[in-house]
């Protein structure tokens, strides 16, 4: 039988950068992934076509990045969650949703070829998963594939499409769903507080309150997930937090009036602070 808990971590794991699917929850002892293992290619899109009919579609982080990219948005400098924050977060559910935000932020900064930006959230996020027991996945030999791909973009992003990957398969294998659920959920509110944030006119841009329109649909599967498992205090306390956020989507429908969109923009900052906070 299919764990939905899995289905969610893993599947959402799509809005931060790859695909997955849902399988039974391991229990801890059950073997962990090793450091070496690179995830077959046909297995991913066996994954990727599995989750397809539970959650897609959902867009990744990279292509909600990358639409940004292609109608002509700029790189914003100092948008993304300082590095310098990364001391903050104390409890195993700070880390998880800060990792969950840097993940996204690494994911902007490799879209837009922000070398220096790149390799900055790359050391806490390597902090941070260390303190997550996940040092293992961010070993040596894949910063150093990443440093020796800060110039090709398009390998860039695969490397960290598998090691993002790898990440989110430990957790649920280590029966940490609960973790990987807040992990994808702050990566999701980041991308979204991106792409809220980029431009100070984004009403006048279609294609920029497209995209933000977008997010409806994965929101409403994030919640959806998230509701599964109520009964856990953390993630209730998620559900809470974002339910402000929902209410005005559901209350927009399929567009957005400007009204919405500063309300969406106003929201999604609000929740991102409370998050990190």
């Amino acid at each position: 039988m299919k764990s939905s808990s899995f289905i969610v971590s893993l599947g959402i794991f799509l809005i931060v950068l790859s695909g997955m699917t849902a399988c039974k929850h391991r229990s801890p002892s059950s073997p962990a992934t090793s450091e070496e293992e690179i995830t077959p290619l046909e297995s991913k899109q066996e994954l990727k076509k599995q989750v397809q009919e539970f959650l897609y579609p959902l867009p990744t982080t990279m292509e909600v990045v990358q639409m940004l990219q292609d109608i002509g948005i700029s790189y914003i400098i100092g948008i993304s969650n300082p590095v310098e924050n990364v001391d903050k977060y104390m409890s195993s559910r700070s880390k998880a949703i800060a990792l969950g935000v840097y993940g996204a932020d690494l994911s902007y900064a490799s879209v837009y070829n922000m070398q220096q930006d790149v390799i900055s959230y790359l050391d806490v996020i390597r902090k941070l998963a260390g303190e997550l027991y996940l040092q293992d996945v961010y070993n040596e030999k894949i910063v150093e594939r990443i440093n020796d791909n800060l110039n090709n973009k398009d390998s860039l992003v695969n490397i960290l499409t598998n090691v993002l990957f790898e990440s989110y398969n430990k957790l649920n294998q280590n029966g940490k769903g609960d973790i990987a659920l807040m992990m994808v959920t702050g990566g999701w509110v980041e991308a979204l507080y991106l792409t809220t944030h980029v431009s100070a006119n984004s009403y006048d841009n279609y294609e920029l309150v497209k995209i933000i329109a977008g997010q409806k649909e994965s929101l409403d599967k994030l919640m959806d997930v998230l509701n599964e498992h109520k009964d856990d205090p953390s993630i209730r306390q998620l559900i809470e937090t974002l339910q402000p956020l929902k209410q005005i989507y559901d209350e927009a429908g399929d567009s957005l009036t400007e009204k919405q969109l500063r309300e969406i923009s106003s929201e999604v900052e609000k929740i991102r602070n409370k998050l990190l906070s």
